[in-house]
């Protein structure tokens, strides 16, 4: 059973042509990149037990790169001899959009992202600690399709799923496109369900307020957790489990290749029994084929 989303503190978004049916894929290359201005650059995650540092970059595009919630940008230095030159394809980074196709300024004219801090990677450390507002990204793309939305109905049930970092990213803009923003074409009555981060970190906190205010608000239709929850909680996996399998939700799950692996054995013990201990298998590739289960592993 779904419920009416009210319009409680929700914010005009333009300009509407956005809403266009057709997904815009690969609107810029590597030979022909889009340039954007830096706007802004602020930490917003430091791990107290690790070294996992995450930034959030919020750049000008205005109005010539359109892209969905759920996609990702190719994200190149600019050359630093000639910013009107591509700069170095090899050390182009895929990084996810966490924000709507409006932008945090809602005026379809910005974009954020979420950048892992890697004193290694060339491009990621000169997001994070050497650019700075005024400079230029140079941008390919947009791309991906895991975590598009399985359905664009406002009536159906998604089931976010990522452990922690710059993971959070597509789901943020989907639930600031759900929850925040007022669409004259897009009503969401549907619901989803956040698992994100870990109870021992304080610091995972990365849009929390947003996330607070949107449970807050809408108190039957938005849920978050913590992501051990979905391992660890009977009662929250059973849940998942049953719209999922049962209710045709749709579950999408972003990080690394051993996150993935974490929630796929969880799925695979539920089910799997001495007798049939490939049943998982078989249910999977059928969620797959109906794009119920979507995953997108990184690798950074």
């Amino acid at each position: 059973m779904t419920h009416i989303v009210s319009d409680v503190r929700r914010v005009p978004v333009g300009p509407i042509e956005l809403e266009d049916a057709i997904c815009p894929t690969n609107l810029y290359t590597c030979e022909k990149p889009y340039t954007a201005t830096i706007l802004s650059i602020r930490k917003i995650y430091s791990c107290l037990q690790c070294d996992d540092t995450i930034y959030e970059i919020v750049f000008a595009h205005c109005g010539k790169l359109s892209y969905w919630e759920g996609q990702a940008f190719g994200v190149m230095r600019p050359n630093p001899d000639d910013p009107s030159v591509p700069g170095c394809v090899k050390e182009l980074r895929n990084i996810f959009v966490a924000s709507s196709r409006y932008g945090d300024d809602f005026n379809g004219k910005t974009a954020t992202i979420v950048v892992p801090l890697d004193i290694i990677d060339k491009t990621l450390k000169y997001l994070c600690l050497e650019a700075s507002p005024g400079d230029h990204l140079q941008l390919v793309g947009p791309t991906f399709e895991a975590t598009l939305l399985g359905d664009y109905s406002p009536t159906a049930t998604h089931i976010f799923v990522a452990k922690s970092g710059a993971a959070i990213a597509p789901f943020r803009a989907h639930l600031r496109r759900f929850f925040k923003e007022d669409i004259s074409s897009f009503k969401f009555s549907g619901n989803v369900l956040l698992f994100y981060g870990a109870k021992n970190d304080p610091n995972c906190r990365q849009y929390y307020d947003e996330f607070k205010q949107y449970k807050e608000d809408y108190p039957r239709n938005f849920a978050y957790k913590y992501f051990n929850d979905l391992l660890d909680g009977k009662a929250d996996f059973t849940y998942v489990f049953q719209k999922v399998v049962h209710d045709g939700a749709y579950i999408y799950l972003v990080g690394p290749q051993g996150m993935v692996d974490e929630v796929d054995s969880v799925f695979r013990g539920f089910v799997d029994s001495p007798e049939d201990q490939d049943k998982w298998t078989g249910i999977k590739d059928e969620l797959v084929r109906k794009n119920q289960w979507r995953a997108h592993v990184y690798y950074y």
